[in-house]
């Protein structure tokens, strides 16, 4: 056994993370649950108590639904059986079966069923075993395709395009209400890889394939029934590492150091830990936690901004991002906020700019006791983030406090504040990890040396390091894997946001620059032919500008600068570059300024 295979034996089960967030757990059946051909009782008796315990059930196998025995079939364990590899979904009280990927065309089955091959047919399924797999290649290639295949074990599995198991779970889960991010898959075979790619957590039993070995998070020191029994007993008892340190796709890259190496937190610290991102005002603090809210959001997983401010409006940029109130009016009521995020499955930025002090925390209060419930029951919103905590938790916010410190005890939850010293240390004292931006107040120094070094950080690096951060540069203070003591603290520069800040947004597209600042329109002789106060102005005067005074400032590399420089655009700046290189004229010049300009104003609108 390898080094790396030992430890991922060995590792996780020892000294883990929260996983409360897996309310599912998926698992094949045979081989896995099953000790020989059939489900030991002491495995039954796992899996009842993980389900007393709140956690959905959900079995995936390639068996034909009628071929499983009766009692799994009609009885209240599984809330859902993903059979036929797949292309078959049965809930538990609903008499349907749905067939998500459809069925095989009629005369791709006529056609293997008459190359008489020893076969097994489902709902939805042509199954058969190796060697005959060369017959269902010469059936597909004549008909040109039309369908998938699977091999598991020496069988050969026919499906509908799409039907694996990955995908059938997933459709169940959307049916249900439940998220693969919230989803602990649990197998053995080939058939298993696409679950184990697709889910949160991926967990091979001991006798599982060596292919699939290769794509499990972790392995359990025991085969099959036993192996189940022994990840359920960790689960439960809260000592399962949900980590996934091969998956380099699950590390938030926040920057990179003076040497150029990445700097970042695993998903698992941001969603089963806390993180405080503090810093002075305008340090870069909110941008910090935008690029944790992008990275998060691209992964899949559910964020609910609380944005006092109307600081995170941008977001609304990314896929399957909702931004509610703000300039559009007050929020919808709590209920219908958990509503969306239930069933909906999108993300949401809670806009409160329109808000009173009194009214924004009465509505928080009330917002987070929701999100606390909802949780508990779906494990949704994956990530909790409330920005400018201080002017949240003030002393007469005592429900608002209370109600957060209980969503805190969950996990997933980060805040930006720029008062350390004005949070209470209840509060304080549930975060593990902390992101810190410049600050000089002695007072708030005093404050975040003393929760570093309370926890075991390097306090005495991170009040040297602090003062002297530039804008766009932070320190990370997170505990080590597996809590064997911390990390120094690192340095970084901040990493490019997809989307913008908005307070800059506004300024970039409409507000007037100072006189100084404005682009101001000449051509060589030096006649004036007007000028550009904001983006939107250059726009509109590309079009009434002589064609020779746009060309003096393009060869020249004025619109350029002035983008760069100024209104701080770069992307567009890089366009006038290029554009430049081409040398167009007349016509053609006014045609791709204005194409390039509009492309680039739209663009940006929409993010406003």
């Amino acid at each position: 056994m390898s080094a790396a295979d030992h430890a991922r034996h060995a590792a996780p089960l020892s000294g883990a993370a929260s996983t409360g967030r897996l309310k599912v757990l998926a698992f094949d059946y045979d081989g896995t649950l099953t000790e020989g051909e059939h489900l030991h009782p002491d495995t039954r008796a796992a899996l009842r108590s993980a389900q007393a315990a709140g956690h959905v059930l959900v079995l995936v196998t390639g068996r034909i639904l009628e071929r499983l025995p009766e009692d799994i079939r009609h009885g209240d364990l599984f809330a859902a059986i993903v059979a036929e590899n797949g292309a078959a979904v049965s809930f538990a009280g609903r008499m349907a079966v749905a067939l998500p990927f459809g069925r095989l065309n009629p005369e791709l089955l006529a056609a293997l069923v008459n190359r008489e091959v020893p076969h097994e047919r489902g709902l939805a399924l042509f199954a058969t075993r190796v060697p005959h797999d060369r017959a269902v290649e010469e059936v597909l290639r004549a008909a040109g395709g039309g369908a998938s295949v699977e091999y598991n074990k020496g069988a050969v599995m026919v499906l509908p395009p799409g039907a694996t198991k990955g995908a059938g779970l997933q459709y169940a889960l959307h049916e249900l209400g439940y998220s693969l991010r919230n989803t602990l898959a649990c197998g053995d075979a080939e058939n298993d890889r696409s679950m184990f790619t697709m889910c949160e957590l991926a967990v091979a039993v001991g006798n599982v394939s060596p292919s699939v070995k290769a794509v499990a998070d972790l392995v359990l020191p025991w085969p099959n029934g036993k192996g189940v029994r022994h990840l359920i007993d960790r689960l439960l008892s809260g000592t399962l590492d949900s980590r996934t340190p091969h998956r380099p796709e699950r590390q938030m890259v926040l920057g990179h150091n003076d040497a150029g190496e990445p700097v970042g937190v695993p998903c698992a610290a941001l969603l089963d830990g806390n993180l405080a991102v503090l810093g002075a005002s305008r340090s870069g603090k909110s941008w910090l936690a935008g690029l944790l809210t992008e990275q998060l959001c691209a992964l899949g997983y559910q964020v609910c901004v609380i944005d006092p401010e109307g600081d995170y409006r941008t977001l609304r940029a990314l896929p399957h991002m909702l931004v509610l109130g703000g300039p559009e009016g007050h929020l919808p009521e709590v209920s219908q906020i958990i509503t969306i995020l239930e069933y909906a499955g999108v993300s949401l930025v809670l806009d409160f700019s329109l808000y009173s002090v009194a009214a924004r925390n009465t509505y928080t209060a009330s917002l987070l006791r929701a999100l606390r419930a909802l949780r508990a029951q779906r494990g949704r919103p994956h990530w909790i983030l409330l920005d400018e905590l201080q002017n949240l938790c003030t002393p007469d916010a005592g429900a608002l406090t209370r109600n957060l410190e209980r969503c805190l005890r969950q996990g997933g939850v980060a805040f930006v504040a720029y008062r350390a010293g004005q949070l209470p240390a209840s509060v304080l004292q549930k975060v593990r990890s902390w992101l810190l931006t410049t600050t000089q107040l002695p007072e708030d120094l005093d404050a975040v040396g003393t929760l570093l070094a309370g926890q075991g950080h390097d306090a005495v690096r991170a009040l040297a390091l602090l003062p002297g951060l530039a804008r766009g540069e932070a320190a990370l203070f997170s505990p080590a894997p597996g809590d064997e003591g911390s990390p120094q603290g690192q340095r970084f520069q901040a990493s490019p946001r997809v989307s913008l800040h908005v307070r800059h947004l506004h300024k970039y597209l409409l507000a007037p620059l100072p006189p100084e600042r404005r682009f101001y329109f000449r051509d060589a002789g030096g006649t004036a032919h007007g000028q550009a106060a904001s983006l939107w102005e250059f726009r509109e005067r590309l079009n009434g500008v002589p064609p020779e005074s746009l060309a003096y400032h393009l060869t020249r590399g004025d619109f350029e600068a002035w983008l760069r420089t100024v209104i701080h655009d770069e992307p567009l700046a890089r366009q006038m570059h290029k554009l430049a290189h081409l040398n167009p004229t007349g016509d053609e010049l006014r045609t791709r300024l204005t194409e390039s300009v509009q492309e680039r104003y739209a663009e940006l609108e929409r993010l406003t």
